[in-house]
C-alpha cells in the first residue's frame, strides 16, 4: 500500500512525512474523529515480515503506553489497515535534542533543564519496570515551550513485569528476542554491559544519560572514534576527558554527577535516575542562590513556587491529594484554596517560560548574523523562523530575511502536483542528507525557504515525477540584475510514455553554451528522452548476451582508422575483452569485474556504444541534446562557472556533488545532488560520453571524468572511433516519433587557426623582470602542524609572504632516504581555486614523487581554500594593471617557499625541479623564467590558449615562456578535451628554448599516471641526478 499525502489508514488521514527510523517511517496525521493531529508511525514494508522487527514494533506501543507521566510521549492507538502496522502518537511539535545540539552551544542552565525532565521521565519508566535502552538525543524531543518529551521505546525492556499486575489496563511485556548476548541500541550511547551483550537494568539507561549530559555540557560525546568499533574500544576501555576541560565553568558538583553516571561498573553509579533528578536539583538550586537564572519546564516552576512537588493532576486527584490517605475529608474551602494555587502555579510557570523564551529569542539574534556570515543558510535560517515565534517584526531578523532566504515558485501542467524539497547539506547527518519534505502543490509563487541547494520533486498520480537540483545561486550572481527567486516551469508526461530509466527534455531552439564550443550555431531540437544514469556494466551485458557483436545490422556507420575504412569484420575482431571474448577491453570471460554491475561502462569504442544504442531502439546524443540535458542552457557571464547543478564560484568544493580527481568511476545513480535540471545524474565527472557530431579523424565526447578536475565538464573532446578508456562511457537518447531534422548531428569543426607567437626579446624580459624583484626580509617561518604516514613526514610552515600576510607551505619529506632530498616544488591545477585543499591534491596525484625518495614543497597562495579572499571580492580582469600585481604578489610568495627551503639542512636546493600540471602550467610559465634557482621543469596537460593575447604583459605567459632556461619536459594528452594540439600544445613547445623534450600520449586532457609517472621520474633522475639510497 503506498503512502501518500491523503492516504487514510482507518480513521487517520495522511498529512505529511515527518521521518525515518530503523523501523519505519512517521508521518503528520489528522486523527479524524477527534480532530486532532497526531504522528503516525509505521513499520516498513521492508521488515514488515520480520517477526522479531514486528515484535518490536508492538513492544514500542506498549512499553509506552503501560507509562503515564508527562515527559514520555503518549500513544493513542496500536493498530493496522490492510496490512500495515502503525502507532499513533501524540504529536510533539518541536525539535529533536540532536537538533537542538547541532544549533548552537547549549548553556548550562538549558542542559539541567532539559536533564531534569529526562531524568524525571527515566525515573516513572524505571519504577514501572521498563528500561529504554536507547537513551541519545535522537530520541529526546523539546517541544517549543521547553517541555521535553522521551520517545522510542522500541528496545524497551521489561525488567519489572510484576509492577504493573495490579493496573488492569496494563500490559504485560515480552523481552523475547532481546536476550543476554544480543547487543541492541546505539552504540555511542550504549553501556558497557550493553555493548559485551550482558544483562541490562536501570542503571544501563543512567550511563546512556551520563552519556548524553556529558554531550549537551561539553559540545561533544565522552566516547569517539572514526569507526564504530573506535567508538566501542573507548567507552569500554578508556576513560572520557575530564568534563572541566571541555567545559570550563562546570562546576565540580555537576561534573561529579555525570563521572557517576558514566562509572563503567553498574555498581558505581546511582541506582536509580530519581537519585540523579535529586542531585540535579542541588545543582539547580545552588545556582540559583549565586543568582543564576536556571529556566525550567512548567512543573518544576510549579513546584517551587508551592514548595511542594506538583504534577499536572485532575480535580478529583488534587483532592485526594490533599486528604490524609482518604481518612479526612477535605472542606471545600480547602479544595478551592488548592485550586488556586495550582492555578497561580501554572500562570507563574507559562509566565516564567514566556520569559525564558524571549531572552532566548532575543540571545540568538546574533547567531542568525553568524551563522548568515558563515554561509551557513539552512541553519540560519531555520533558527530565524523560530525567533519570529516570539519576536515578530525584529528589526534584525526582517534584514537578514532576504540574505539567508529565497522564494520558490512552482508551475507545471497539469496542476495539482506536488512538490517535494530535500536540502543539500553538507556532510549532514553523518553524509545523509536531511529527508525531504512536502512544501505545496501547484501553482504556488514566492514560497519562502532557506537559501541552499536542493531536490525538487513534482509528483503527481499517472504521471512521471519531475526531478531537478534548483538553487539561487545563478540568479543571485547575475551581473546585470541579480534576483534569487528560484522559478521552476515545466510539462509532466504520462508515466504510461516515459521510457523506464529515463527522463524528458522539452525541445526548442538551442545553442551551445561550453568553453568549448567552436561557433555559435543555433539548432531545433524536438522533445526527447534521455537516460537518467549511465549505460551501466549490466545493460551493456545484455547486449553482449544478445549476440550483439554478431549483428552487423546494429552497427550502422563505416569503420574509418587513420583516414582508411576497414570492413566490419575485421573491425569488431578487435572488439575484444582480456580472454579474447566481445565485449569491453577490461572485461573478461565476456563478464564485467565482480561487484561492478552498477558502475558505468567504459573501455569501449564509439561504434560498440553507437551499436549498443540501436540494439536498445536508441541512438547516441547529439552534442546539442546532451548539453542541453546536462545543463538546459545555463551560463554565466561572470567569474565562477555553471554545472549541472547550477552555479559555483571559484571557492565552492564540489567533490560531494560528482566524482572528480578520484581514483576510478562509482555507481551510476551515486551523487544525487550532482543531478541535471532534467533529473539526469553523472553529466559532470565520473565518465566522459561519447556523442553522436563527428569532428576530424574521429567523434566528439562531452563531459569530465573521474579523473579530470570539474572544469573540464564545460569543454568537448574528440577521438578516434576506435578509441577507447576507462575514463570514457556513454548514455542513450530515444526521439519523438515525430522528431525532424539532425537534432544537432552535423560535424564539430574543430579545426583552429595556428597562432604564431614571436619569442619575446631580453631587453624586454628584463624590464618585466624589474616587477617580480623582492625584498628577501626575515620569514619569521613556524612549523605549525606535523603529520607522519607510513612513507613521509608532513609539515606545515607559515611564514611572511606578500604585503606581510603569513603565506602557508606544505612540505612532503620522504622517510628511509639519505639527506639533503631533491626537492620538487608543486604548483596545482586549477581545481585548488574551487576549495580543494591543496595538500590533498599533492596526496592524490603526485605521491609517486615522495616514494620516489624527492621532497615535495607546496604553498598556499592567496584565494586557495586555506587563504581565502572576501566574498565579495572579484577577480581583476587580465590586461590590467591589477592583475600585474596579484601575479607579482603570487610569484613573491611561491619564491619566499624556496627562501624558505634555503634554511634547511635536510633539503638540497641546488637540485630543485619544478612541477606544474594544467593550470600550474600558466604560473610556471612566469615563475621558472624569473626564478635562476629550477634545475628541471616539467610541464603537464599545459598550453596556451588563444585568450593569452590579451594579458597584460608582464604578467602574460607567452612572453616569459621562452625565457625558461632549465631543461623542459612537457607531457600531454593528443586527444586533450581543454586545450586543442595544433592551435594551444604545440605552439607553446615551438616556443620554448632548448633544452626541452615533448611526450605526447593517446589520452585526453591527463596523461595516464602508470606511463607520465615513470617518465617524470625518469626525466629527474636525467636532470638533477638519481636519488640517494
Amino acid at each position: 500500500m503506498s503512502v501518500t499525502a491523503g492516504t487514510r489508514l482507518r480513521h487517520y488521514e495522511i498529512r505529511s512525512p515527518l521521518g525515518k527510523g530503523g523501523m519505519g517511517e512517521v508521518y503528520l496525521a489528522l486523527d479524524t474523529q477527534l480532530g486532532r493531529l497526531v504522528a503516525l508511525k509505521l513499520l516498513s514494508a521492508e521488515v514488515m515480515s520480520d517477526g522479531e522487527s514486528l515484535r518490536r514494533f508492538k513492544q514500542e506501543a506498549r512499553a509506552t503506553s503501560a507509562l503515564n507521566h508527562p515527559n514520555i510521549i503518549t500513544i493513542h492507538e496500536i493498530g493496522s489497515d490492510e496490512g500495515l502496522h502503525y502507532i499513533a502518537t501524540e504529536f510533539v511539535d518541536g525539535v529533536s535534542l540532536r537538533q537542538m545540539l547541532k544549533l548552537a552551544p547549549m548553556k548550562q542552565h538549558e542542559a539541567l533543564d532539559i536533564a531534569a525532565q529526562v531524568t524525571g521521565a527515566l525515573g516513572a519508566a524505571h519504577e514501572a519496570g521498563v528500561v529504554h535502552r536507547d537513551i541519545k538525543p535522537e530520541n529526546v524531543m523539546v517541544r517549543k515551550d521547553g517541555y521535553v518529551k522521551v520517545l522510542d521505546f522500541g528496545l524497551a525492556k521489561l525488567v519489572r513485569p510484576e509492577t504493573l499486575a495490579d493496573d488492569s489496563q496494563a500490559v504485560t511485556l515480552q523481552d523475547g528476542g532481546t536476550e543476554t548476548g544480543v547487543v541492541m541500541g546505539t552504540v555511542a550511547y550504549m553501556s558497557p554491559e550493553q555493548a559485551r551483550g550482558q544483562k541490562v537494568d536501570e542503571r544501563s539507561d543512567i550511563f546512556s544519560f551520563g552519556v548524553m549530559l556529558y554531550e549537551m555540557l561539553a559540545g561533544g560525546r565522552p566516547f569517539e572514534g572514526e569507526t564504530r568499533s573506535d567508538v566501542l574500544a573507548a567507552l569500554l576501555k578508556e576513560e572520557p576527558a575530564p568534563l572541566a576541560a571541555r567545559a570550563p565553568g562546570i562546576p565540580a558538583e555537576l561534573e561529579r554527577i555525570v563521572g557517576r553516571c558514566l562509572e563503567k561498573d553498574p555498581a558505581m553509579r546511582y541506582r536509580s535516575a530519581r537519585e540523579v533528578l535529586d542531585e540535579l536539583k542541588r545543582v539547580a538550586r545552588r545556582a540559583e542562590e549565586k543568582t543564576e537564572v536556571l529556566p525550567m519546564a512548567t512543573g518544576e516552576v510549579t513546584a517551587q513556587m508551592t514548595k511542594t512537588e506538583m504534577l499536572p493532576a485532575t480535580t478529583g486527584e488534587v483532592a485526594a491529594q490533599t486528604t490524609g490517605g482518604g481518612a479526612r475529608r477535605v472542606s471545600r474551602r480547602s479544595l478551592f484554596a488548592a485550586l488556586a494555587a495550582v492555578a497561580v502555579a501554572v500562570a507563574g510557570g507559562y509566565l516564567f517560560l514566556r520569559y525564558r523564551n524571549l531572552s532566548w529569542a532575543r540571545d540568538s539574534v546574533a547567531n542568525v548574523e553568524k551563522l548568515a556570515r558563515d554561509e551557513q543558510y539552512f541553519a540560519a535560517y531555520d533558527l530565524a523562523v523560530k525567533i519570529e515565534e516570539y519576536l515578530p517584526g525584529d528589526e534584525t531578523i526582517k534584514r537578514l530575511m532576504p540574505e539567508i532566504s529565497d522564494t520558490l515558485s512552482v508551475a507545471v501542467e497539469p496542476a495539482g502536483a506536488r512538490v517535494f524539497l530535500k536540502p543539500f547539506v553538507r556532510d549532514g547527518n553523518g553524509g545523509n542528507p536531511p529527508p525531504r519534505r512536502l512544501v505545496g502543490t501547484t501553482p504556488f509563487k514566492d514560497l519562502r525557504v532557506a537559501r541552499g541547494d536542493y531536490i525538487l520533486s513534482v509528483e503527481k498520480e499517472g504521471y512521471a515525477p519531475l526531478e531537478r537540483t534548483v538553487s539561487s545561486a545563478l540568479g543571485r550572481n547575475a551581473r546585470d540584475e541579480p534576483d534569487s527567486a528560484v522559478r521552476v516551469e515545466g510539462l509532466l508526461v504520462e508515466l504510461a510514455k516515459v521510457p523506464d530509466r529515463m527522463v524528458f527534455v522539452p525541445g526548442g531552439k538551442y545553442r551551445l553554451v561550453g568553453w568549448g564550443r567552436s561557433g555559435d550555431d543555433e539548432v531545433q531540437l524536438d522533445d526527447f528522452f534521455v537516460d537518467r544514469y549511465e549505460v551501466s556494466n549490466r545493460d551493456y551485458k545484455e547486449f553482449i548476451s544478445a549476440g550483439g557483436y554478431m549483428k552487423k545490422q546494429l552497427w550502422q556507420r563505416p569503420f574509418v582508422r587513420e583516414g582508411k575504412e576497414v570492413g566490419w569484420e575485421e573491425a569488431v575482431r578487435e572488439f575484444k575483452d582480456r580472454t579474447g571474448l566481445p565485449g569491453p577491453r577490461d572485461w573478461s570471460n565476456g563478464t564485467y569485474p565482480e561487484g561492478k554491475e552498477n558502475y558505468p561502462v567504459t573501455n569501449i569504442s564509439w561504434h560498440e556504444a553507437a551499436a549498443y544504442a540501436a540494439f536498445r531502439g536508441k541512438k547516441l546524443p547529439t552534442l546539442f541534446q546532451w548539453e542541453k540535458a546536462a545543463r538546459g542552457g545555463m551560463t554565466s557571464r561572470i567569474y565562477g562557472m555553471v554545472m549541472p547543478w547550477g552555479w559555483i564560484g571559484v571557492k565552492d568544493y564540489v567533490n560531494d556533488r560528482g566524482n572528480f580527481k578520484s581514483s576510478g568511476t562509482v555507481p551510476v545513480d551515486s551523487f544525487e545532488f550532482g543531478m541535471s535540471p532534467f533529473g539526469t545524474y553523472n553529466m559532470a565527472g565520473n565518465v566522459a560520453e561519447w556523442c553522436a557530431n563527428e569532428q576530424s579523424g574521429g567523434f566528439t565526447t562531452a563531459g569530465s571524468s573521474w579523473e579530470s578536475p570539474h572544469y573540464m565538464f564545460a569543454f568537448y573532446g574528440g577521438f578516434p572511433g576506435f578509441y577507447n578508456s576507462d575514463k570514457l562511457g556513454f548514455r542513450c537518447v530515444l526521439n519523438s516519433e515525430d522528431a525532424r531534422g539532425d537534432q544537432g548531428a552535423m560535424p564539430i569543426n574543430t579545426d583552429d587557426e595556428v597562432p604564431v607567437y614571436k619569442p619575446s626579446s631580453d631587453a624586454d624580459f628584463r624590464a618585466w623582470l624589474s616587477h617580480y624583484r623582492y625584498d628577501k626580509t626575515p620569514l619569521d617561518a613556524q612549523v605549525v602542524e606535523t603529520i607522519e604516514t607510513d612513507d613521509w613526514r608532513r609539515e606545515k610552515v607559515t611564514f611572511s609572504g606578500a604585503d606581510g600576510e603569513r603565506a602557508i607551505a606544505y612540505l612532503y619529506l620522504p622517510k628511509n632516504f639519505p639527506r639533503p632530498l631533491q626537492v620538487i616544488h608543486f604548483v596545482p591545477p586549477d581545481n585548488v581555486w574551487s576549495g580543494y585543499p591543496l595538500q590533498q591534491i599533492v596526496e592524490d596525484n603526485f605521491t609517486h614523487a615522495i616514494r620516489s625518495g624527492r621532497a615535495v614543497i607546496a604553498v598556499v597562495l592567496k584565494g586557495y581554500g586555506e587563504r581565502k579572499v572576501p566574498p565579495d571580492y572579484l577577480s581583476p580582469r587580465r590586461n590590467t594593471v591589477k592583475y600585474r600585481d596579484l601575479v607579482v604578489n603570487w610569484m613573491t610568495d611561491l619564491r619566499r617557499g624556496l627562501d624558505y627551503l634555503e634554511t634547511r639542512d635536510d633539503v638540497d636546493t641546488r637540485k630543485l625541479a619544478f612541477f606544474g600540471p594544467s593550470g600550474g602550467v600558466r604560473f610556471g610559465l612566469v615563475l621558472t623564467a624569473i626564478e635562476p634557482r629550477y634545475r628541471a621543469v616539467v610541464f603537464q596537460s599545459g598550453g596556451l590558449r588563444k585568450s593569452v593575447s590579451a594579458v597584460i604583459a608582464e604578467a602574460n605567459e607567452a612572453n616569459f615562456a621562452p625565457h625558461v632556461r632549465a631543461p623542459k619536459l612537457m607531457l600531454n594528452g593528443r586527444y586533450d578535451e581543454n586545450l586543442k594540439f595544433r592551435s594551444e600544445i604545440e605552439p607553446l613547445f615551438k616556443l620554448l628554448r632548448e633544452p626541452k623534450r615533448h611526450l605526447l600520449y593517446d589520452s585526453g586532457h591527463v596523461p595516464p599516471r602508470e606511463a607520465s609517472a615513470p617518465a617524470i621520474n625518469a626525466w629527474l633522475d636525467e636532470t638533477l641526478g638519481p636519488v640517494g639510497r
